[in-house]
């Protein structure tokens, strides 16, 4: 290392590995090596190291940003090993480039999660009680519930920031547009015929398209909704009635997806209405977070007596 050299940050660098990396492989496989790497910048920035050069970043830093990743982020093994691939990459651009002199990933442990904090899936007869106090009390909530619970659509901004305009009745579908999707591609669900219905009773088709279906004052609105405050308004009815805090605003998500399995549509259809790209990513959530009906193992399996 020469001390007569002005040696440059994460934020120096990472404009140019970025550009590099949108060169070799799909953007949207860029994104996720710029995001992680942004994250460890965010992360360096509470230590008070971000507007440090990269040089002087240390093997210790690194361990404990993969301890804070498993033990504050909640984030499982693989997830850990990905965001070590990913800064490690960076850091081998940046050594390419001489603006460090080693790479500090040796040693590198990921620790135990915490107790995983998810959603439960609702059964049916908490449902029963819950819903329809829901749906008397707090209308816009209730359409909220059931569009997730329907249509899988994520409580953050897929749902949040969901124009009428995103709502076609006609066709029964809903557009999930780009810049409100978790993987920033546009996306088309379908609306069971339950949930058509329902938004006719709202008369959203009837309503400006260009306001927030979830807007502020518990109507349509200009203005969206302010963040977390459906998941507010749901806990208050969850612990009125005293029901687990398993139960969380998305578990109607994690609920619907269960019931249609339930049901015996494909896993092939449950993908589609999930959007997952991969059918493994759909068996990997609904074990996590439904469990897996075998309905050939539960009618056929035979009798010991």
């Amino acid at each position: 290392m020469s001390f007569f050299r002005k040696y440059k940050t994460i934020d120096e660098m990472l404009p140019g590995f970025w550009l590099k990396k949108q060169t070799e492989i799909c953007h949207k496989a860029a994104m996720t090596y710029h995001s992680m790497c942004l994250v460890f910048a965010d992360w360096l920035e509470t230590k008070g190291k971000r507007n440090l050069p990269m040089i002087k970043i240390t093997q210790d830093d690194m361990t404990e940003f993969f301890y804070y990743l498993g033990r504050d982020k909640n984030l499982d093994k693989p997830t850990c090993e990905k965001y070590c691939m990913n800064i490690r990459a960076f850091w081998k651009y940046a050594e390419e480039y001489g603006e460090v002199d080693e790479l500090p990933f040796d040693y590198i442990t990921f620790p135990r999660k915490k107790k995983d904090q998810g959603a439960d899936a609702i059964p049916m007869e908490c449902l029963h009680v819950l819903l329809p106090i829901i749906q008397k009390e707090d209308p816009q909530l209730y359409l909220a519930c059931m569009i997730q619970y329907y249509c899988f659509i994520r409580p953050g901004k897929e749902l949040r920031l969901l124009k009428i305009g995103d709502i076609d009745l006609n066709s029964g579908l809903i557009t999930v547009r780009q810049e409100n999707a978790k993987n920033g591609i546009k996306q088309i669900v379908t609306m069971p015929q339950q949930l058509i219905d329902l938004c006719h009773e709202y008369q959203i088709d009837n309503t400006d398209k260009n306001l927030f279906v979830f807007g502020k004052r518990k109507m349509f609105n200009a203005k969206p909704i302010s963040v977390n405050m459906l998941r507010w308004r749901f806990n208050k009815f969850r612990d009125k009635l005293n029901l687990s805090k398993g139960y969380k605003f998305y578990s109607f998500k994690h609920t619907g997806a269960s019931m249609l399995h339930i049901s015996g549509i494909s896993m092939r259809e449950l993908m589609d209405q999930l959007r997952h790209t991969k059918l493994d990513a759909t068996q990997h959530y609904l074990k996590k977070h439904c469990g897996i009906v075998n309905n050939r193992i539960r009618d056929n399996f035979p009798s010991p007596i």
